[in-house]
């Protein structure tokens, strides 16, 4: 009962009570699992080990395997745990396994770059959780602690330590004082951003009521002549949405927060457009950041994103990645910014810090968050990462193979399978989720070669070997088919092993029903298609290709302005002209029938002469629709 309230400390101390009084190993499977799992959840990381153990020798299983070689990476025995992945890939036949083992020896070459860094605590570090450090105005260090002294009198029952709050130190960990009043409360105050100004603050608050658990939301002030006024909070979801760290990128135009909606199992990273004085909606991040597991604290540095993920390739808990946004608008795939600023543990809130005194010497400098003091809680540390000179080798060294083996990292693309879920089912309103797809056929498409592989529960990967473009085509029983071309960098360019992330969204074969063809347009009187048009139908004509059983009629409808007859033809040659715009791109002829609905089928239902121009654009569209032969 206490583990499913999350009451951690607690449980520990009943079920080690529970463990031994029962005389059956199935119990004691269980119950260690539990201790194991509660030990993870207060990042003591080698007490968890111990349990996972003991659970695994007790009764042996996927899971318990699984579980034992996890709690290995965390407690950074990469060794370990690459043998015992290796064991999973060779019985279970679980790709994934391979990869991790794999992943597992990389983590023991990475671990000889740490004379380039040097990694300290920061003098502020207590027995306490203190964390997500962020700078202020220049010379000072905002950070989260729940340290003794936190305001309010109330304990969080995760882990019997007091609320949280927002404390200042300067840039050497020293005067420490609690921040501004007006936000610090007897909630739980934890991560924070400003605007470069430092007059904007965005900060995560959660509060407990009596009838539910905490929820956390982001709360925004500003500060005018020096004085924070009363946050208020950021409302891009519903109540039951808890929202976790914030970030400003893009010169503070473009807020990216965390954020678990109702009836999800992990956070996601969500974007907002700042608009005036207020925010766009929210929208999810792609699938090259946002993975099935958990993805938060996003923090920035110029035009670099850092976040930290359990779903992306890493070393053990969560792990620090980067990417960027380029020019077309689309972000990079995601990198593991590499040991030692992770670890096996969580790590978390990355911040760069400018080199103020011109240090030829350093090539990057800053602070982050770690649980890998094993047995206490999350620290926050310094590090510099010092440029190393090389040894000049001789000729005979550099040709050496374990030399060269060394220079030679491992690309993964790692996909995911999902289907458009829409509202209320119909193709043409919004889409509300994503569910996975079990068992779908990806063909991943080389010049001189297709392999195939199967996503199972919706996901798949495979080990690259060529850096050319990739051309993946997902397949599905009762789904379209869709093709999406990867560009693979140049191997000779990573300095790591790389995983590429893709989501492919299918949607569900719906017959017999119109759907809109966006942004087809025609000038008035006229039915030829327009430039402007052409994306929407090369569109079309992308599914046609690669769905060549599919057969549809291709229709045009008109608004109630103008002479019924004549909406009706002008309607019949508005749909045949996208019919012979699809016959000049190459396809059967033979698959489509045009028609021509003029004003007889409106979209909006209104009385013509008290329709709005945005009914009138409604009721005057392009569709297709399925025919079920």
């Amino acid at each position: 009962m206490a583990f499913q309230v999350k009451q951690f400390e607690w449980a520990i101390e009943l079920l080690v009570k529970e463990f031994e009084s029962t005389r059956f190993e199935t119990d004691k499977a269980r119950k260690a699992r539990l201790l194991g799992l509660s030990h993870d959840m207060l990042n003591n990381y080698g007490e968890a080990l111990q349990w996972y153990d003991v659970a695994d020798q007790y009764y042996q299983s996927e899971r318990s395997s699984l579980e034992l070689a996890q709690s290995l990476k965390k407690n950074e025995r990469y060794r370990d745990a690459a043998q015992l992945y290796a064991e999973m890939h060779s019985k279970y036949r679980n790709q994934d396994y391979r990869r991790e083992s794999v992943f597992c020896q990389d983590a023991i070459k990475q671990q000889e770059r740490i004379n380039e860094f040097k990694v300290e605590s920061f003098q502020v570090n207590t027995a306490a959780a203190d964390y997500s450090p962020v700078l202020f105005e220049e010379n000072f260090i905002i950070f989260s602690s729940d340290r003794d002294g936190s305001t309010g009198n109330k304990t969080y029952k995760w882990n019997g330590r007091s609320f949280s709050d927002l404390y200042v130190s300067d840039r050497n960990g020293r005067q420490i004082y609690g921040f501004d009043a007006i936000i610090n409360t007897e909630s739980n105050e934890g991560t924070v951003c400003f605007t470069k100004d430092f007059q904007e603050i965005f900060f995560t608050r959660c509060v407990s009521t009596e009838t539910r658990d905490q929820t956390c939301k982001i709360y925004y002030s500003q500060r005018p002549n020096g004085f924070w006024l009363e946050p208020e909070p950021l409302m891009f979801f519903d109540d039951n949405t808890n929202f976790g760290q914030p970030c400003l990128i893009e010169e503070d135009s473009v807020l990216i927060f965390s954020a678990k909606l109702p009836g999800s199992d992990n956070y996601d990273l969500y974007a907002s457009v700042r608009l005036g004085m207020g925010w766009s909606e929210a929208e999810l991040m792609p699938s090259s950041i946002n993975t099935t597991r958990d993805e938060k604290f996003p923090t920035s540095y110029n035009d670099t994103l850092f976040f930290s993920s359990n779903g992306h390739m890493g070393y053990g808990g969560l792990d620090i990645f980067s990417t960027y946004l380029r020019s077309d608008g689309s972000w990079t795939s995601a990198k593991n910014v590499g040991i030692p600023i992770n670890s096996g543990a969580d790590d978390f809130g990355l911040i760069i810090l400018e080199d103020q005194n011109g240090n030829n010497n350093i090539i990057a400098q800053g602070m982050f968050s770690s649980a890998r003091n094993t047995g206490m809680n999350d620290d926050i540390f310094k590090y510099i990462h010092y440029r190393i000179e090389k040894e000049e080798v001789t000729e005979d060294i550099a040709v050496n193979e374990d030399t060269s083996l060394d220079k030679e990292y491992l690309i993964y693309l790692s996909g995911r399978v999902v289907e458009n879920i829409y509202e209320n089912g119909d193709p043409n309103a919004d889409i509300i989720s994503k569910e996975p797809i079990d068992n779908a056929l990806v063909q991943i498409r080389f010049e001189l070669d297709t392999i195939n592989e199967v996503a199972e529960n919706g996901l798949f990967l495979h080990k690259l070997s060529t850096d050319q473009t990739h051309t993946l085509i997902v397949k599905s029983r009762d789904h379209l088919s869709k093709q999406v071309k990867i560009q693979i960098p140049n191997f000779e360019s990573i300095r790591s092993d790389t995983t590429i992330s893709v989501e492919i969204a299918l949607d569900r074969i719906v017959y017999d029903k119109e759907i809109i063809i966006s942004n087809v347009y025609y000038d008035f009187d006229n039915w030829d298609i327009r430039s402007d048009a052409e994306p929407a139908l090369d569109s079309l004509y992308e599914v046609l290709l690669i769905n060549p059983q599919l057969n549809i009629q291709l229709a045009s409808h008109t608004d109630c302005r103008g002479e019924e007859l004549y909406n009706q033809e002008l309607s019949r040659k508005r749909a045949e002209s996208v019919v012979e715009y699809l016959e000049t791109k190459g396809l059967d002829k033979t698959r489509f029938t045009a028609v021509g609905y003029g004003e007889r089928r409106p979209s909006v239902d209104c009385v013509c002469q008290d329709c709005t121009e945005e009914q009138h654009q409604a009721n005057r569209r392009t569709t297709f629709t399925i025919l079920k032969l």
